[in-house]
């Protein structure tokens, strides 16, 4: 059973201020029990953003080493938690990741990457100095392994990422190029997105 917010907000409460409560929280994202990791990971999801630096002191490590776990549902759980924990990355941690991180948008799984282009937008908001990689990597998912259609799928949360930060982003041209090949795109979702975009972004863009 889905565990409710009344729920999940009162394990974040209880981890703010409790060392073992917290540490619990990252035990169970390993759990065999599909309810335990469930709650352990909506709960470390919603402190990762509303108290990143909570969970960034004592746990990004552990955290960042479950990138190189072989099971898709570890990699999707640091996916979100590690974009989360890059508001409050004082120490530059998530560079050492970075090519780590962004290597999933070619991941042999289609959720890794699709989830990855998701969050890029956080990312890109947390590190400044980023920005020009992730979105020269977020452009380039036509050179992944992918399939045509897959990288459609990947495409349409590379827009929804692009769309957020967009106003911020230097080489506004290699973008709307980006976007107006999947204008045409197998996948009706990244249709979609991509002629939203247009209409939206290619004349402020002018």
């Amino acid at each position: 059973m889905k565990p409710t917010e009344t729920e999940i907000a009162a394990l974040v409460q209880q981890a703010l201020t409790d060392k073992e409560a917290l540490a619990g929280l990252i035990e169970g994202l390993a759990s065999k029990n599909l309810e335990t990791k469930q709650r352990s990971f909506l709960s470390l999801q919603k402190l990762a953003d509303s108290n990143p630096q909570r969970l960034y002191k004592d746990h990004w490590d552990s955290i960042a080493a479950m990138l190189d776990d072989p099971g898709v549902d570890a990699k999707y759980i640091a996916i979100y938690l590690l974009a989360g924990m890059a508001a409050a990355d004082t120490d530059d941690r998530f560079d050492d990741i970075f090519y780590k991180y962004f290597s999933l948008l070619d991941d042999n799984t289609l959720i890794a990457p699709m989830h990855v282009a998701l969050n890029a937008a956080a990312v890109y908001k947390a590190k400044p100095e980023l920005r020009d990689d992730i979105v020269k990597l977020l452009v380039s998912i036509d050179r992944t392994h992918h399939t045509p259609s897959r990288k459609a799928l990947i495409a349409a949360y590379a827009i929804e990422s692009l769309d957020k930060v967009f106003d911020d982003v230097e080489d506004k041209a290699a973008v709307l190029e980006f976007v107006r090949g999947y204008v045409k795109a197998p996948s009706p979702k990244a249709r979609t997105m991509a002629k939203a975009f247009l209409k939206k972004r290619e004349k402020t863009a002018a």
